[in-house]
């Protein structure tokens, strides 16, 4: 067993970063096998395998073969995820029995993907280092991006609500899983098209228009997707991009930070006219989202699914909702997600110690007054009512205490940090991944999303660990890009 571990450790740093990049590069494949699977009616998909697989041999290969400083409280840690794992699914045995543990089974796998592949993520980065390329990132957005605009061309895209009927979806499942995705990976496309584009001669033009086809396509999928949070975060991006160019042309009026600042310019153009051209989310929004906000009869009533309706009925979060202008409100603008929430909300309120420290799970036990399946769409309340006090105090809390140092370090040399369009860049998307999961969800409970999460915020330690390197500048930093 030593010898194959020193063989594994001896070997890894020759095929783990390409093993890790096509990892990557294969998620819009996985995604795209997984919604033609869904059409066709296949319950177990690629997608559900593959990172399954990948989730276990990160597990084994961090607690069984890696090396790194700090192991043993990692290992301390991951010991205690899965005593709480086991407590949890010792009281669904209590409630419903082995039939109820095996109904968790693969909500919980979706959920706690997040922190076993990051002790994996971080267990090889402090033994070899950064071994996921911002290119690799960028190249995984842009082929993301790439299958919105192919899909609609070829008008064989699915929708991505069918109940609204806006939104090209490409051949995705799941809409805003892949708007989270785009979201925090398309500044990453954004950012090495304008490295790219500066260096193409007539030999390789080839890469401009990659470059170009890049930017079009993240700036089609903003607008076609019918997400509000995926053009949202990329049009201010785009204006926050395009406004560093500016500066730093001002400082280096060079050939390349003219090119740079034009394809910047341009790309915040076109985002805007194609959001207002008619777009799929501009007709979403104008005809049903603003509707819903002015409390429109016929649309509120059709978008309510009787089903949610019934299940909603009598909880105590669905009155004071109702009861209370400013909080019906909030939840409009927030796409009805606390009341879609509030079944869960009332079983978890409603039920003992026990299920307020270890949760109440994602299928319904007997014992509950009401079914618990509907979506809680917002990762802090999602994990706190399925994994109660404890799991949320062991996975979100040391989440949360990573956004806060994130932020503290752009305090300590806010002249340097400014300066480097790619760490600008690597915090944006961690913030926007943080404020995704607490506003949209479908972020850290979501093994596809969860992957980016992981490796923007892993890039943006590392980038803030390099600049930490430098000496502290005196004075005026020059722009890097």
């Amino acid at each position: 067993m030593a010898n194959l571990r020193a063989k594994v450790q001896s070997s890894s740093p020759s095929w783990l970063p390409q093993a890790l990049a096509v990892y990557i590069l294969c998620q819009p494949l996985l995604d795209v096998l997984t919604g033609l699977a869904v059409q066709a009616g296949i319950p177990v998909t690629v997608g559900i395998v593959v990172r399954s697989l990948f989730m276990g041999l990160a597990f084994l290969y961090a607690v069984f073969i890696s090396d790194f400083p700090g192991k043993k409280r990692w290992l301390a840690y991951i010991g205690v995820l899965v005593a709480y794992l086991a407590l949890f699914m010792a009281y669904l045995f209590s409630l419903g029995g082995f039939s109820l543990c095996v109904g968790n089974v693969k909500d919980v796998i979706k959920t706690f993907f997040f922190p076993f592949v990051l002790f994996f993520f971080w267990g090889i980065y402090r033994q070899y280092g950064m071994l996921v390329t911002v290119r690799t990132i960028a190249w995984a957005g842009g082929l993301y991006a790439s299958v919105i605009p192919v899909s609609y061309i070829t008008n064989t895209s699915f929708l991505s609500y069918a109940n609204s009927g806006y939104g090209v979806g490409g051949w995705f499942y799941a809409a805003n899983e892949v708007g989270c995705i785009l979201a925090i990976t398309g500044p990453f496309t954004i950012l090495h098209c304008l490295r790219v584009l500066p260096s193409v001669t007539k030999k390789t033009w080839w890469k401009g228009a990659l470059a170009v086809w890049g930017l079009l396509a993240v700036s089609i999928s903003a607008n076609f997707l019918g997400t509000k949070i995926i053009f949202g975060f990329t049009t201010l991006y785009c204006a926050a991009a395009f406004v560093w160019t500016l500066w730093a042309l001002r400082r280096d009026p060079s050939r390349a930070r003219k090119i740079q600042a034009i394809a910047a310019g341009a790309m915040l153009l076109v985002t805007l006219l194609l959001f207002l051209i008619n777009s799929p989310l501009m007709r979403y929004l104008r005809e049903v989202y603003f509707p819903l906000l002015h409390n429109e009869p016929e649309i509120t009533t059709a978008s309510w699914n009787e089903e949610l309706r019934n299940a909603c009925r009598g909880t105590w979060l669905y009155e004071f909702i109702e009861s209370n202008e400013l909080m019906k409100s909030i939840d409009q603008v927030l796409s009805r997600r606390f009341i879609s929430a509030s079944p869960a909300v009332q079983v978890y309120t409603d039920s003992g110690i026990l299920a307020k420290l270890l949760g109440i799970g994602y299928a319904a036990a007997p014992s509950f007054s009401r079914d618990i399946h509907y979506m809680i769409e917002m990762d802090p309340p999602s994990i706190l009512i399925r994994h109660g006090i404890l799991g949320f105090a062991l996975y979100y809390v040391p989440y949360l205490a990573f956004i806060v140092w994130s932020v503290v370090q752009f305090f300590k040399r806010p002249a340097q940090r400014l300066s480097s369009l790619p760490w600008c860049t690597a915090l944006y998307c961690t913030l926007a991944g943080c404020a995704i999961s607490a506003i949209a969800g479908h972020a850290l409970v979501a093994p596809a999303v969860a992957t980016f999460m992981i490796i923007v915020g892993m890039q943006f330690w590392d980038l803030n660990q390099e600049q930490n390197k430098l000496p502290k500048p005196t004075g005026k930093v020059p722009p890097a890009l």
